[in-house]
């Protein structure tokens, strides 16, 4: 399927968020008062969400790679991504997709997503796949569901209608078909514990959770994520730690970006 069949049209007036259509294509209004990432933070301008939609009405999250968990087009989609974020929100846009392959069932998901980099300072710069479409252009932190549709099963009446979902909870971008990362070397030298780390994903942010216990490893030993682009060695403060291990940078935790290089 290709994004060049879908389109966006933004407008200056803010009109009540709901959904309509005409006989050509299903249009799907959309704004939003103030969005926050998972940390608390507002949102960055520019950035990204995206119109997914899931016949059984639930749809199963986004990939590191955005793409539907669901890899069945006739399941799910992901219908368009647009970089629509501005002073903190998501100003009134509306989602046009074309009748010829619009779905009439299931429901239609307005996901906000976040692309920030490991400073949690900038946000995805827009680009173009293989096939054409719009995309942001690094890998996916997680994603929260913002709005819900459910389309119009009436032949020849491509309507959506605004439902209640449950918004602002937010999931990591799910990793496919690969190994977690491991660590394969392990040493204490100068106060400083040096972690060696091998089958890091490009473009994930990665920490190391410590504790005293396996069951109190709270506590991160870098301030701000490594990805697989960084020396793969994570050197921290042991402090009273005696536990480690490699994880994805928590959600909801935010990076200290003055200790950024």
């Amino acid at each position: 399927m290709q994004f060049k069949r879908f389109g966006l049209m933004l407008a200056a007036a803010t009109f009540a968020v709901g959904a309509f259509a005409d006989a050509a294509n299903v249009l799907v209004s959309f704004s939003t008062k103030a969005d926050y990432y998972a940390d608390g933070t507002p949102v960055l301008d520019g950035e990204w969400y995206a119109l997914c939609w899931a016949k059984d009405r639930k749809f199963d999250g986004i990939t590191l790679d955005c793409k539907p968990v669901n890899a069945n087009p006739d399941q799910e989609r992901i219908l368009l991504m647009a970089p629509l974020a501005k002073g903190g929100r998501c100003p009134f846009v509306v989602f046009q997709i074309d009748s010829a392959v619009a779905p009439s069932d299931g429901r239609y998901f307005v996901y906000l997503l976040d692309t920030r980099d490991a400073t949690g300072t900038s946000v995805a710069e827009a680009g173009e796949n293989d096939d054409g479409e719009r995309v942001p252009m690094s890998s996916i932190n997680g994603a929260a569901v913002t709005k819900g549709y459910t389309a119009s099963t009436s032949a020849g009446k491509n309507k959506a209608r605004a439902v209640a979902v449950t918004s602002g909870v937010w999931a990591d971008s799910e990793v496919v078909d690969a190994e977690p990362p491991r660590i394969t070397a392990f040493k204490v030298e100068d106060a400083k514990v040096k972690i060696t780390v091998a089958g890091m994903l490009p473009g994930v942010k990665y920490n190391i959770s410590m504790g005293a216990s396996p069951s109190s490893m709270t506590e991160y030993g870098l301030n701000v994520p490594k990805t697989v682009n960084d020396d793969p060695v994570f050197e921290i403060d042991q402090g009273d730690a005696k536990f480690f291990q490699v994880v994805r940078q928590p959600l909801e935790k935010k990076v200290n970006t003055t200790s950024a290089e």
